[in-house]
């Protein structure tokens, strides 16, 4: 007689960022907001493509830390009858939307750059100092503050990489209004302005990426899958491993289900002994504290291949 079973493993809860980061986004986005403001009207009162382009990506930032803030706000919410995963995919669904809205900003500013390298126009460089002087300021201490949710999350990572991208950024423009003050040079606003764009480009690359291969459901980055179906086959008794399947959620929330087959006449006892050695090695080795295992008597699937899935 064969013998079939399912676990769900979920040790230790699961986690939910946002306890503190959701406030620092909040005040984040009121600092930012009021300062685009400011540097927009500098930008065209000193008729300075780096500043207006920089006040372009500090309003795209303001968009993108509200966006974050509101991801973590909804990820809260309980999972329910028709969202049975719950809502923390919204976390992942801002921060590709942050990081396609960096690309398209990046390449406006790349065409304003070439068509400013073209026909140039005299900038105020003293003005540009200043005000992106305070930008640098300003995007640093931001972005220092959201370095430690970085680490841990894809929708914080886009935020933090907006406001370190906006610091590079300012710090561009800071160089180009030396240049023009001192040397008149019109050509280091576009050119600036350029190198902005290309960094912005640069920076959403990968969180387009990664958004894009978690919502597609590819196994983690951080998943050797055949190391890992080979340490599964070492546990005692396991026979082999096969459909397998891994995927993400959100941040940190890896899920696997997977087949295993035991020896011919393992028992019900046998087998959920297997399937909790199964379920600490994937939690304590890979991440995966969801796990659905199908357990498999050796020769199910000759005497009843219904059971083989």
């Amino acid at each position: 007689m064969s013998h079939s079973c399912s676990d769900h493993h979920h040790p230790g809860g699961m986690h939910i960022h946002g306890s503190t980061e959701g406030p620092l986004l909040i005040v984040s986005l009121v600092v930012t907001s009021l300062f685009v403001l400011g540097e927009a009207v500098a930008g065209f009162a000193a008729h300075s493509l780096a500043l207006i382009s920089d006040a372009g990506h500090n309003a795209n930032d303001a968009l993108a830390l509200g966006l974050a803030a509101y991801a973590i706000w909804v990820a809260k919410k309980p999972a329910d009858a028709k969202n049975t995963y719950g809502y923390h995919r919204v976390a992942i669904l801002t921060a590709l939307f942050n990081a396609v809205s960096l690309v398209i900003i990046g390449v406006i500013i790349l065409v304003e750059a070439f068509e400013l390298l073209r026909n140039p126009s005299p900038v105020v460089g003293s003005l540009m100092i200043v005000v992106a002087g305070i930008s640098v300021l300003m995007n640093t201490v931001i972005a220092k503050l959201l370095s430690a949710g970085a680490k841990t999350s894809l929708n914080m990572r886009a935020a933090y990489i907006h406001m370190a991208g906006d610091a590079l950024s300012a710090a561009a423009v800071v160089v180009a209004g030396f240049v023009v003050r001192s040397t008149g040079w019109v050509y280091a606003d576009p050119l600036a302005s350029a190198l902005i764009g290309l960094f912005i480009l640069y920076s959403a690359w990968g969180i387009v990426r990664e958004s894009v291969s978690i919502l597609l459901e590819s196994t983690p980055r951080s998943v050797d899958l055949d190391r890992m179906v080979a340490a599964m086959e070492t546990v005692p008794t396991v026979n082999s491993v096969h459909d397998v399947h891994v995927w993400t959620v959100s941040d940190g929330m890896h899920y696997l289900s997977c087949h295993v087959e035991l020896p011919e006449g393992s028992s019900i006892e046998q087998v959920s002994n297997v399937v909790g050695q199964l379920n600490e090695l994937l939690a304590h080795d890979y991440g995966i504290a969801h796990a659905t295992i199908q357990a498999e008597v050796e020769g199910t699937c000759l005497n009843n291949p219904r059971f083989c899935g």
